[in-house]
């Protein structure tokens, strides 16, 4: 008769539940949610207020009436209106850089870039008139000079982005040999911005017409004639 072969048992597992929390940081969680929460109906307010009655009268006292608080509470989330207003605008401009970014990575050239982010910037806030607006044209009349800093900081990332495939369009003979790549990219921006500005101030002109010649009249400007006759 066989015998019968030892069977080794596994030793049992032990089963081991996670920690409780500890109560403490539970309470710091629940106080830091309901915080931000409260932080976001408070800008979604204010950008009400201040789209309805303009950057000179969005003040602390008429969004404490708008949002049922006191100016004590609003002091809580906000040092001032100034803080709360690039609070408001700051998500504008990073949207922004994300969509010109991602427009100048796919150009095929360093000019092509150039004119795509024109196009993009104007069309890009034509979508958003009132963050154009708050961002552009209300916050630098608040004023507060942490916005500015960030507005040229953000942008410095897509145009020096530019500016380098510019700058090898530019050794290809590509660009006229009087341009200079690092300028060309504030160029468009700066043509965007007069672009915005004047569409939004008339709002039945023809605008993507008027885009269309900017772009051709800044490809045009930028590219070497002979480049273009070869091509």
């Amino acid at each position: 008769m066989p015998r019968a072969r030892a069977t080794t048992l596994a030793p049992p597992v032990l089963s081991v539940s996670d920690p409780e929390p500890d109560p403490k940081a539970r309470r710091i969680a629940r106080k830091s949610k309901r915080q931000d929460n409260r932080r976001q109906v408070l800008l979604a307010c204010a950008r009400e207020v201040l789209l309805a009655h303009g950057p000179v009268a969005f003040t602390m006292e008429r969004l404490a009436v708008a949002a049922a608080t006191s100016k004590a509470a609003l002091y809580y989330y906000f040092r001032s209106r100034e803080e709360l207003v690039a609070a408001l605008a700051l998500p504008i401009l990073a949207r922004e850089v994300e969509v010109l970014s991602r427009v100048v990575v796919r150009a095929d050239t360093g000019l092509a870039g150039l004119a795509a982010l024109l196009r993009a910037r104007v069309e890009h806030h034509l979508a958003d008139r009132d963050g154009f607006r708050i961002l552009y044209l209300w916050a630098p009349v608040i004023g507060d000079p942490r916005l500015l800093a960030e507005v040229h900081l953000l942008s410095a990332v897509v145009h020096t982005s530019l500016a380098a495939r510019l700058q090898r369009d530019h050794k290809a003979g590509l660009l006229r040999p009087d341009a200079d790549p690092r300028r060309l990219p504030d160029l468009a921006w700066s043509l965007a911005q007069g672009l915005l500005i004047r569409i939004i101030s008339d709002p039945g002109l023809a605008w993507r017409e008027l885009l269309t010649d900017g772009c051709t009249a800044l490809i045009r400007g930028a590219q070497d004639p002979s480049a273009i006759r070869h091509s």
